[in-house]
């Protein structure tokens, strides 16, 4: 049986078992098996949360991976359609560039037929990165049907006979040349970090995108990139939605700058449009952005890699988060939901887990 036809099955079950509890008689029940009989409807109450949480947050990624899309198909259409106007209006021009003008005219035709090349050129550089930002899609929460995480590990034993976790294979993409620059260069280039004062151009742009977070997306694509490379603005644009100003913010620059991913890396979402760390470059995630986020929520371990220099540490927090998180739940954690699978393949850490549910 599939994991996700497993999950449903067991929901299902706990939704038929708890209406046979709701329809007992529990005045006629002893003491002990009316006490048994609460603390199990807590724990199928508690399994449905999660689940119905689980398809809300994958139900959430769908339909911004949807907007994003339609956002993308729209401004590429309006591309297309300036550059099919302008390119006409350059035709017009070359019609009209005739020895016949005389060289007053000539002159003004040829500038303006410059300003028109020159204008096509931004809008091809212009469709190009939208182009790029397009490849950037956030990884949606593994479905329940059995997706995989952004990395796996197995547990091999290496000379000594220890133990360590591994990557299995990894779909990340892999690092690039730029993504082995010298650190104190990584993202430096043309960043800004202006105060953003009050009654200044940003802090306009502010006010607009917090008066209209329905439309966050669009307004985000159609701000000037000089917004997107400020670095003060895109934090500020990170505390209303982190995922969203990743998403958005300058690819030859912010994304490539480690500070401005740490800092976003270990903000809440409050928007639950996605996940931050999923927007980043592959080489952008760090071991100090990772450990940021997994500092923030421990479910972030899935994007650690073992040749990570904190990577013991990351472990060490996610597991120590994940072990309370059970404890908190005690009977109605539901491990499958709850435990990221790069923690489910270490079986110590598990035997822990599973005796932190029996025992307390």
């Amino acid at each position: 049986m599939a994991k996700g036809t497993k999950i449903k099955s067991e929901v299902t079950d706990s939704a038929t078992r708890l209406q046979e509890i709701a329809e007992m008689r529990l005045g006629t029940l002893p003491d002990e098996t009316i006490l048994s009989l609460l603390s199990e409807r807590t724990r199928l109450l508690e399994l449905q949360r999660a689940y119905e949480e689980r398809q809300r947050e994958e139900a959430e990624i769908l339909a911004l991976e949807k907007k994003r899309r339609e956002e993308k198909e729209k401004t590429t259409r309006e591309l297309r359609k300036k550059q099919e106007e302008l390119e006409a209006a350059l035709a017009e021009l070359n019609r009209l560039i005739i020895p016949d003008k005389a060289d007053e005219e000539l002159l003004e035709l040829i500038a303006r037929r410059k300003e028109i090349e020159k204008t096509l050129g931004d809008l091809g550089r212009e469709a190009l990165s939208s182009s790029r930002a397009g490849q950037e899609k956030p990884s949606a929460i593994p479905a329940a049907g059995g997706g995989e995480d952004v990395s796996y590990h197995k547990r091999e034993t290496v000379p000594g006979g220890k133990e360590v976790l591994t990557a299995a294979p990894v779909m990340e993409a892999p690092i690039s040349v730029e993504g082995e620059k010298e650190k104190e260069e990584f993202g430096k280039e043309g960043i800004r970090d202006d105060e953003i004062k009050e009654g200044s151009e940003f802090h306009r742009y502010l006010d607009q995108l917090k008066n209209n977070i329905g439309s966050l997306g669009t307004l985000l694509q159609e701000m000037p990139a000089d917004a997107k490379k400020n670095k003060a603005f895109m934090l500020k644009v990170a505390e209303i939605d982190p995922a969203y100003a990743m998403h958005y913010a300058d690819l030859d620059t912010l994304k490539r700058n480690e500070d401005f991913n740490i800092r976003v890396a270990s903000l809440r979402n409050p928007r639950n449009s996605g996940n931050a760390l999923s927007e980043m470059l592959p080489e952008a995630r760090t071991s100090k952005v990772v450990l940021a986020a997994v500092k923030r929520d421990y479910r972030n371990v899935r994007f650690i890699q073992p040749n990570m220099d904190d990577y013991d540490e990351m472990m060490r927090i996610a597991k120590k988060a994940a072990l309370e998180r059970v404890k908190d739940l005690k009977e109605a954690t539901d491990i499958e939901l709850l435990i990221p699978r790069p923690l489910q393949q270490d079986k110590e850490f598990m035997t822990e887990v599973k005796e932190s549910i029996v025992y307390g």
